[in-house]
């Protein structure tokens, strides 16, 4: 099975004031991934991962072949990533299935013309009591985001 996730943002505890997560989000995550994904599974983290080396670790020892997108707040070098226990890390790339040809990115990435679709993430902070702040994933375009709020907290 393949799945996707995005913005986790483990242990970072400023998602629980200024993105209305629980206290326990990091918890929340794991557990639901522990019951979702399997060890034969491969997950593709489109980025700002965790917060912190303890919360890496944590990350890295899910079970599942993983795959990182860098976001913003993934600073280190793509080798630091994969020597912790990613198995493959990148900035963005390209995957054809059943004949469509899918951007993967932390960012939405504007006008590129070598994919159908761009899964991204990085737009988390829904802003729910503001509807003109709203983000709307373009689903007619060719965009789509994917945040874990969204997901309640599951790839």
């Amino acid at each position: 099975m393949l799945w996707v996730i995005t913005d986790t943002h483990f242990d970072h505890f400023n998602m629980v004031k200024t993105c209305g997560r629980p206290e326990n989000f990091t918890a929340i995550i794991c557990d639901n991934w522990r019951r979702m994904v399997s060890p034969q599974d491969t997950i593709i983290h489109l980025g700002d991962c965790a917060w912190g080396k303890k919360a890496m670790e944590r990350l890295v020892r899910l079970p599942g072949h993983k795959i990182l997108v860098r976001g913003n707040h993934d600073t280190r070098s793509i080798p630091y990533y994969m020597n912790i226990g990613w198995d493959f890390a990148c900035d963005s790339f390209t995957m054809r299935m059943e004949g469509v040809t899918i951007l993967f990115s932390h960012a939405p990435v504007w006008g590129y013309r070598n994919a159908d679709i761009n899964i991204h993430g990085h737009f988390h902070d829904l802003h729910r009591e503001d509807f003109t702040r709203l983000y709307l994933p373009q689903v007619q375009g060719r965009q789509r985001g994917g945040e874990v709020q969204g997901r309640e907290m599951r790839p």
